[in-house]
């Protein structure tokens, strides 16, 4: 009863302010000029849609939404900007009454028949949308390649395809795209260890060179950088230069605040190296074999351990969130990885901030 009250009130005063309009003459408004510019404008915002779409920020269903509600802003605007002869002539009040007053009746009749004024509001954020299509992380990446292709300086489209090399095992390729990243952009922590992380996966898990170098910038740039400096400690501690692994073990342990749970593998860490130091056997407790060998599995793990622990306890940008669940993805940890997709629907409930998480976690088969 009160939908209905609200609607009445509201449609009785707008035919009112129209009718009463309606006696006015309109300005003149449309000129050639007007109209270039219009299609210009439009133009512009239609090639922004197709290509947030090609490089997979926007679904195909949201880049049909958005050109739809894009069409229906230029029929607006043209009819405003019109023929200036047309548009200086007065309609009849007595006409533009009977039209108003036809419209309004025609569109309460609609909604009676198809509408459904006594069903609650729901959130748009909890309803759900069929998927019609699939999205394909190959077809996505050749939309990308091709976009870079035209524009090779694009930071943004080497910082989104690179990631994606990586979770498809194209180590080489996705050294390519961080290092133009680096290139375009100016350095940062996350970068440098991006690409470290990139040359030593090609290379079976080296660090010496380049990545070792990348990562003691990284740490030099941004000192409380913890994924770069736990591979400098894992490092430093293979190679057996115990007192440097103690005190980059040390670094990372006053990095954390006393309850993140990647602490007691940073104490673990500094045991072994002080064990070294000693000429005793490097194990862990209750192990017979090395406890950290050339593969460097467990350190990865370890880095992931940390970088979840930040972002459940004081959360984080999107692509950090994003590299979480690609990361727990790769260690075929599958619960954990939902479990990180969950926490991060929650962070960013607007599914149009994390169309990269969203596209990657339907690829993998989470919920």
């Amino acid at each position: 009863m009160i939908f209905w009250l609200l609607a009445s009130v509201i449609t009785l005063i707008t035919l009112g302010i129209l009718y009463f309009a309606s006696g006015i003459r309109l300005a003149d408004a449309g000129t050639p000029d007007t109209g270039a510019a219009l299609n210009a404008h439009f133009k512009t915002h239609l090639f922004e849609i197709e290509r947030d779409e090609d490089i997979g920020l926007l679904s195909a269903s949201e880049a049909e939404a958005a050109k739809a509600e894009l069409a229906r802003e230029m029929v607006r605007l043209r009819s405003d900007t019109g023929d200036a002869e047309k548009a200086s002539k007065t309609v009849p009040k007595a006409v533009f009454a009977f039209a108003a007053l036809t419209i309004a009746l025609a569109s309460v009749g609609i909604y009676v028949t198809i509408g459904s004024p006594d069903i609650s509001s729901t959130p748009l954020a909890s309803r759900e949308f069929p998927q019609s299509q699939e999205f394909n992380v190959a077809q996505a990446v050749e939309k990308v390649e091709a976009l870079l292709e035209q524009n090779p300086d694009d930071a943004r489209g080497w910082s989104v395809i690179g990631p994606i090399y990586m979770q498809m095992g194209r180590y080489n390729e996705a050294t390519t795209a961080f290092r133009r990243v680096l290139e375009l952009l100016p350095p940062s922590a996350d970068a440098e260890t991006d690409l470290a992380e990139a040359i030593m996966m090609a290379n079976d898990g080296v660090a010496e060179g380049e990545p070792l170098a990348l990562l003691e910038s990284a740490a030099a740039r941004d000192p409380a950088h913890i994924r770069s400096r736990f591979y400098l400690a894992g490092e430093a501690t293979r190679l057996g230069e115990f007192e440097n692994a103690i005190s980059q073990w040390q670094a990372l342990l006053a990095l954390g605040t006393g309850n993140e749970p990647w602490l007691e593998v940073v104490r673990n860490g500094i045991r072994v190296a002080e064990a070294g130091l000693r000429g005793e056997p490097v194990t862990a407790p209750g192990e017979a074999t090395p406890a950290i060998d050339g593969d460097q599995a467990d350190l990865i793990r370890n880095m992931v351990e940390g970088l979840s622990s930040r972002l459940l306890e004081s959360g984080g940008t999107i692509d950090e969130w994003v590299r979480l669940v690609r990361s727990r993805l790769v260690l075929g940890e599958t619960e954990q990885a939902q479990a990180a997709y969950n926490a991060a629907k929650v962070a960013y409930p607007d599914a149009t901030n994390r169309a990269e998480l969203d596209n990657l976690a339907r690829e993998a088969g989470l919920e």
